[in-house]
């Protein structure tokens, strides 16, 4: 198989370690288009990478496109949209575009929409790490009509998953984890810090740590957590009372703990304490199942 023709819309961080390290996997002629090339300070340091990185930096769209196989768009999520739009008339049948950008998957099932008519194959591309500790190695999740296509680039180093062909379903992925990554953070921040007011912050690291290691497993432990918490969430509710009030005598931020107690109230609302009979279900799927029906009434 012929060696893949690349081609980025963008060179910023995520596109130089990318294409510095399929150098070395020994794809060459690489190209680049970024509308800031001749824009100081800007400018300089894209140059500056693009020739470390062997890539050669062309003047428009027309030029980027011509004659290249996977044409990465990497700007940024509010210029996917735009990019899609601009690029559209330059691709042709066959030619892979692969978003990269971090955007919702609304954003890119509209991406797909634009690039659709011009017969190239649209990848939502979800990058699922730094780019600058991985590089092109990188761990990816891909999904969209070009997805196939795209895992060409296995053969050269780049790690990826794909999630099927509906365009959308890789960045969902993403989000949604990011629901748990990024709150999980600062719901741990809230708790040492307040539990630092009273000198006890190593002891309800202890106290959690203990409690996430119980069970057989990971997967065990959320099944277990998850079908305790939805049955028995209008007493733990009234016990995140007392929490807020305690945040408050020691003038902590209470944000996720007042969002904590708002979730709460909005699994007593479903009613899933009485859709379980009052019973823990065993398997957060059960969870899932309930949460349609409750929702669909």
């Amino acid at each position: 198989m012929a060696t893949p023709k690349l081609a980025f819309i963008g060179f910023g961080e995520a596109a130089y370690h990318i294409s510095r390290g399929l150098l070395k996997e020994g794809i060459t002629g690489i190209k680049a288009y970024d509308k800031f090339i001749n824009v100081e300070p800007q400018g300089s340091l894209i140059r500056e990478r693009a020739k470390e990185a062997s890539v050669e930096l062309v003047p428009d769209l027309q030029a980027l496109t011509h004659g290249s196989d996977i044409i990465f768009s990497a700007v940024s999520a509010n210029l996917a949209l735009s990019i899609s739009e601009a690029v559209k008339d330059c691709l042709r049948p066959g030619q892979v575009f692969a978003d990269i950008n971090a955007a919702s998957p609304m954003t890119k099932e509209q991406a797909a929409l634009i690039i659709a008519p011009t017969k190239a194959l649209f990848v939502d591309v979800a990058v699922m790490g730094p780019v600058p500790t991985s590089g092109h190695k990188v761990s990816m999740l891909v999904s969209g009509a070009g997805a196939k296509q795209f895992e060409v680039l296995k053969a050269y180093g780049m790690n990826m998953e794909n999630l099927g062909e509906k365009a959308g379903s890789a960045s969902a992925l993403k989000m949604f984890r990011s629901i748990f990554m990024k709150g999980y953070v600062v719901l741990l921040l809230e708790a040492l810090i307040a539990g630092h007011r009273y000198g006890v912050e190593d002891k309800v690291l202890e106290s959690i740590e203990e409690t996430l290691q119980q069970g057989p497993s990971i997967r065990e432990n959320i099944n277990g957590l998850l079908g305790r918490g939805v049955i028995h969430s209008e007493r733990r509710e009234h016990e995140m009372d007392e929490v807020l009030a305690t945040l408050k005598a020691v003038k902590v931020d209470d944000t996720m703990s007042k969002a904590a107690k708002a979730k709460l109230r909005w699994c007593t609302d479903l009613k899933f304490k009485e859709h379980f009979g009052g019973k823990p279900p065993a398997d957060f799927h059960d969870i899932m199942k309930a949460y349609d029906e409750l929702t669909s009434k």
